[in-house]
């Protein structure tokens, strides 16, 4: 079968981030070409078709990576974070290495709304310039990224910097948000601040002290109501617990994995979002929800700057008192806060269809 489009990415784990920009992206090819025909190269394709109604193959199987590659038009390295070696060479040299794949098959090759770096070691900065040297089309999700892309010398292909796929998701209706959160057994009766947090390089019990800490001072200042919301089950899960534990208060823990459409539902009933993953902070930003930032990598700060929302700082070395005084800043003024966001989002919005738009065009310039 001929595809007009091949999709890589980090699909198929269970990452909500992630599972936003499949969905964003397919999303939004169809807008441009309703009648696209994709295949994403996925961990679990089986989910994959479930979900998103697109065919799929396994990441990992040669022949199949191969065959779809050879039968499409155009390659899409995925949103997101591919192209960096902190999480590891390995998972760095896996995306090159589909790229070259399909370079080597004279395919179309675009780097969609990624986010590039960080890159820490020389000899993967050669290997990333090398490769992104030889692609139709990058376009970029911040400003960040393109100081990266400028440091790395990659200069060749048109780069654009336009904004997140993700960004363009809806949520559900008000009537399936109230059902899933009656199961869940939760019911708000104040304002309600959503804090989701990650495990990061085993310092989790470090940090995870002070978010509960700040968790119970909303509660005892602002008479809050505290959603704990995983983004990643079940590694997030774990860390919502130990927060829980740690908290004087009992908060509402989000205890079932849910699609992006249902997380931006919930996400819509809250005043406020404290996010360490970039995804829980984009979801707020596509619903114009006042968002504090903890940051763990680069990627997160640069998108706060992005957008001029609130940083708390680097989550290794964040302090309680710096946290209380942000929250104390924002909180009695969420709701200018909430206006402000919304004109800059729209812009962002239209920025992110441009990803989709330029796709289609390299697609029929075939």
């Amino acid at each position: 079968m001929m595809y007009d489009v091949v999709i890589s990415g980090y699909y198929g784990f269970k990452n909500s981030g992630d599972d936003a920009i499949l969905l964003a992206i397919i999303q939004s090819l169809k807008v441009y070409k309703p009648d696209i025909k994709i295949n994403v190269l996925s961990m679990n394709p089986r989910e994959t078709r479930r979900l998103y109604g697109v065919d799929s193959v396994n990441r990992f199987n040669l022949l199949d990576l191969y065959r779809v590659i050879k039968n499409c038009k155009l390659f899409i390295n995925g949103g997101g974070s591919l192209l960096q070696d902190i999480t590891s060479t390995r998972s760095l040299l896996y995306y090159l290495e589909t790229i070259k794949l399909a370079l080597k098959m004279n395919k179309k090759v675009m780097l969609y709304a990624n986010g590039i770096g960080p890159i820490r070691m020389k000899s993967n900065e050669k290997m990333v310039r090398d490769v992104a040297n030889r692609v139709d089309l990058i376009t970029l999700r911040e400003e960040a990224s393109l100081k990266e892309i400028q440091r790395l010398g990659i200069d060749k292909p048109p780069v654009w910097v336009t904004a997140d796929p993700a960004l363009t998701l809806k949520p559900v209706d008000d009537e399936k948000v109230d059902k899933m959160l009656m199961d869940e057994g939760i019911q708000f009766k104040n304002p309600v601040v959503c804090i989701s947090i990650r495990g990061w390089q085993q310092q989790e019990n470090k940090y995870s002290d002070i978010i509960a800490k700040a968790a119970d001072y909303m509660k005892d200042t602002y008479n809050t109501d505290i959603l704990l919301m995983p983004m990643h089950f079940p590694q997030d899960l774990h860390v919502m617990q130990e927060i829980a534990q740690k908290m004087k208060h009992t908060p509402f823990i989000l205890k079932k994995r849910y699609q992006v459409p249902e997380l931006l539902g919930i996400i819509k009933r809250t005043d406020l979002l404290i996010g360490m993953r970039l995804h829980a902070l984009i979801y707020a930003a596509t619903l114009a929800v006042p968002m504090i930032g903890l940051a763990y990598e680069a990627k997160v700060e640069g998108f706060l700057n992005y957008l001029g929302q609130a940083c708390a700082g680097d989550i290794s070395t964040i302090q309680y008192d710096q946290l209380c005084e942000i929250i104390d800043d924002i909180w009695p003024n969420r709701h200018n806060v909430c206006t402000q966001m919304q004109d800059v989002v729209s812009k962002l919005k239209e920025k992110a269809m441009e990803n989709a738009r330029m796709a289609v065009e390299l697609i029929e310039k075939q």
